[in-house]
């Protein structure tokens, strides 16, 4: 049982190693390493999930922050998908105070100049679909819209 224990807190420092995990990632990584063993002990899987937490590796404030920043930088995302896909990953969050517009504009910089020389009417329906499945607002994407094909600063 103590051997089970150490060999899946070695397993589970090892895969919080490579980036920031919710403790409900850490959780179903234990519980799919025990269904590979044939072994249904969820005590174990508490223990280890209570170890991390008590070194610092399973904290979901700290996962929130992370995520967040990882969809502002690298792939800017809306508020609505960003909290969608924090909720599959087993955290509930309220409300992100994310500036929409910014990240609408960040998101667009590499697909405008792609679009540039169509009509303004393409253009738009290409932005609206592109900004709408990235998970932002109607009225962020009009915003945008609004500044980018027309020029109108709101």
């Amino acid at each position: 049982m103590e051997d089970l224990y150490q060999k899946l807190l070695e397993s589970s420092l090892r895969f919080v190693s490579f980036r920031p995990r919710s403790e409900k990632e850490i959780q179903h990584f234990l519980q799919k390493k025990l269904q590979k063993r044939k072994i249904a002990d969820q005590d174990v899987v508490d223990r280890v999930v209570v170890r991390l937490r008590e070194l610092g590796y399973a904290d979901d404030a700290k996962f929130v922050v992370w995520w967040v920043d990882q969809r502002k930088s690298h792939k800017p995302k809306g508020a609505r998908l960003i909290a969608q896909e924090l909720k599959a990953k087993g955290v509930e969050v309220k409300d992100l105070h994310l500036d929409e517009v910014d990240l609408a504009r960040k998101a667009l910089t590499k697909k405008l100049p792609l679009w540039h020389k169509l009509p303004k009417l393409e253009q738009k329906k290409k932005i609206y679909g592109f900004l709408g499945r990235r998970g932002f607002d109607t009225e962020t994407i009009h915003r945008v819209i609004d500044e980018v094909v027309y020029g109108e600063v709101k």
